[in-house]
């Protein structure tokens, strides 16, 4: 086991975490799937409004790479097909049948032994967009062969899953998952958890275990790749999800595409913060109508500093293990900077009277505008990785791809980057700089 202490970054003390308890399980009558949440696909239509598919039907596939479907991700009737611009999906929403999910039979999982057994079996069963992969964190090409795959059990991100809690009755799955995956990569199937936590993976000798302390993003797989296995142009890293180690657990052992995971919903207008079992794609309205103390609220599919936002109506996202949810706020602070601090104040680095000891509600006010970067080293002093990230920053902003390269960008993605948003003191978006930089990379290539 390797011990990584990361001491650059900041958990930021938000109220309203999820207290270590199931709440109410809801009745989910309608799930999504969203090409949006896959970046840089063209997909194509499988089915059609009202057409009954069944639980792991492909629905869709990627016309950059036929190969690659997704699934359903329930059984039942495609019930509606959201178009944007151009003809663009948006969305397919899916009316649930109970009865005929619970008719499906157990595949075959026999001869997977090899790459290319597990590469043919996921494709097959359209379960490939699970994995990921690093850089651009986009849906993997299964062709490659990855230098190493990583899994995250140690999510840090604030009002985030503990999985060790989620996750503490799906040991045999998520040993059937990792020791699957694991055949994937020649290199090393590295699996990154909080000390004390998921201690029976210590005696998987396929599996190298990090052990990480410290602040959020502690646990970002973008940190791990930074510290322990850095990348070039050349190279790629697959990444899992942690809280879909079941769903690709199952699949392999028992053959069964279950949808079910476990999220929880939290933040400073949540009544009662806690977790749900529910499913992929399932919608947020039916957790979150009887549990909000204000009205004028912003959902967040996955957490407040990453995740997208969504209304009532919306749908968790594929990846998401998180219902994030604050007040909308518009209403600056009487004397703003002058402001002396207090229990109305939250600041990173002191610059208030006062503490932040105490669970601060926080709300969408920003505190300002967006202005020119102030290089004050407010950025470094919450980012942990070997990267000059302002320099960074300031090459991708003019469009220097070889000085992109040279300063890291390949192991950065917004996640990693969340916190210096965050702190920023010119209220500039830096995820969405480093997305830009990566755009301009891909397209490019």
């Amino acid at each position: 086991m390797f011990r990584l202490k990361i001491k650059k970054g900041h958990d930021i003390n938000i109220a309203g975490r999820s207290a270590k308890e199931f709440l109410p399980t809801q009745n989910c009558n309608s799930a999504s799937l969203s090409p949006q949440s896959f970046r840089y696909i063209k997909p194509k239509l499988l089915v059609k409004e009202g057409d009954i598919v069944n639980l792991g039907d492909p629905i869709f596939y990627d016309k950059l790479n036929p190969e690659i479907k997704w699934p359903a991700i329930a059984s039942g009737k495609i019930s509606k097909i959201i178009y944007g611009e151009r003809r663009s999906i948006q969305e397919i929403i899916f009316d649930i049948d109970k009865q005929q999910e619970q008719s499906l039979q157990e595949v075959s999982t026999t001869n997977l032994s090899s790459k290319e057994d597990i590469t043919n079996y996921m494709l097959e069963n359209n379960i490939w967009p699970f994995i990921k992969q690093r850089p651009f964190n986009k849906v993997a090409n299964p062709s490659d062969m990855p230098k190493s795959l990583i899994v995250s059990l140690a999510n840090t991100a604030p009002l985030a899953i503990n999985h060790n809690f989620t996750l503490s009755e799906q040991k045999e799955y998520i040993i059937s998952a990792l020791k699957h995956l694991k055949e994937l990569t020649n290199g090393k199937l590295f699996v990154v958890i909080r000390p004390g936590e998921f201690e029976y993976l210590s005696e998987l000798e396929y599996l190298n275990l990090i052990e990480v302390e410290g602040p959020h993003p502690a646990g970002n797989v973008g940190v791990v790749i930074n510290h322990l296995e850095p990348i070039n142009n050349k190279d790629v890293i697959w990444t899992v999800e942690g809280h879909h180690l079941p769903i690709l657990g199952k699949m392999f052992s028992k053959g069964i595409f279950d949808p079910s995971v476990v999220i929880n919903i939290a933040g400073p207008v949540v009544k009662k913060p806690g977790y749900i079992r529910t499913r992929l794609g399932s919608p947020v309205g039916i957790h979150c109508k009887d549990n909000l103390i204000e009205k004028e609220v912003r959902i967040i599919s996955g957490n407040i500093l990453t995740g997208n936002k969504i209304d009532m109506e919306g749908y968790l996202g594929f990846y998401d293990s998180s219902i994030s949810i604050i007040e909308e706020s518009f209403d600056r602070s009487f004397i703003g900077w002058l402001h002396p601090g207090g229990s109305s104040k939250y600041s990173v680095f002191n610059s208030y009277i006062g503490s932040n000891k105490e669970p601060y509600n926080f709300t969408t006010l920003q505190n300002g505008s967006n202005r020119a970067f102030v290089p004050v080293d407010a950025w470094e002093k919450v980012f942990p990785m070997d990267i000059y990230i302002n320099s960074l920053a300031r090459s991708i902003e003019a469009n220097d791809i070889d000085e992109m390269e040279q300063l890291g960008i390949y192991e950065c993605d917004e996640e990693d980057v969340a916190l210096c948003s965050f702190v920023c003191p010119s209220k500039t978006d830096v995820g969405s700089i480093i997305r830009r930089g990566l755009d301009l990379i891909y397209f490019d290539a």
